[in-house]
């Protein structure tokens, strides 16, 4: 049975190693200071339990921080996804709905010229818009013409 079974979710390696990192780093400095007074005349053994303690603390305000800092990027994420479905949305139901009031004209070149600047902005849509998903705080409904 893997070991991950046993933690929960948001407790993966990527976080829990850089956790472990800094509660040992915090020990061994804690312990350090603990020798530097030895040297002064109070006893290791009445600290040994302290600098454990401060390692825990130090590994799991790490843990805390770094489960804020991925739950908030997950958001911004979704957020930035979200603005980019919108947006999406807008302008090809737009285009859709001009190709079908173009299907019922009568003249055949006003409807191929229609249907075809309604391709070219679904085009134009998903080659300009697509890749510059992530640079909108909100929905760009207007893009700016082509020359």
């Amino acid at each position: 049975m893997p070991i991950e079974k046993f933690f929960p979710r948001w407790f993966t390696p990527d976080r829990s190693r850089p956790a472990l990192i800094m509660g040992i780093s915090l020990f061994f400095i804690s312990y350090g200071f603990d020798l530097l007074l030895s040297w002064l005349g109070i006893p290791g053994t009445a600290t040994i339990l302290n600098n454990v303690a401060i390692g825990v603390l130090g590994a799991l305000l790490l843990i805390y921080y770094l489960s804020t800092l991925y739950f908030e990027q997950n958001y911004l994420r979704a957020k930035e996804r979200t603005t980019l479905i919108m947006e999406l949305n807008h302008h090809v139901r737009n285009s859709l709905t001009v190709i079908h009031y173009a299907a019922a004209l009568e003249d055949k070149e006003e409807r191929f010229r229609r249907i075809s600047e309604s391709v070219e902005r679904i085009d134009r849509v998903l080659t300009d818009l697509v890749p510059t998903a992530g640079s909108a705080s909100s929905p760009r409904y207007f893009l700016r013409k082509q020359n």
